[in-house]
């Protein structure tokens, strides 16, 4: 089962955290995940292994005293 989901925001740990929504979602032959990733700022999509991406992380809410 894949680990994202399309429409899901995700980070690239290889580059920076750079940023981006998964708009498809490939399997490969021996059974792994790859993601076409939407990515800011670039106006194309780049093809992401798995293990390259994490869910992307929402700013913290500011506490209401």
């Amino acid at each position: 089962m894949a680990k994202f989901a399309i429409g899901e925001q995700v980070d690239n740990v290889a580059d920076d955290h750079e940023g981006g929504k998964v708009v498809a979602v490939f399997s490969t032959v021996d059974g792994k995940f790859r993601y076409a990733v939407d990515t800011e700022g670039y106006g194309a999509l780049q093809f992401f292994a798995e293990e390259k991406l994490v869910v992307h992380a929402k700013p913290a809410t500011p506490q209401v005293a």
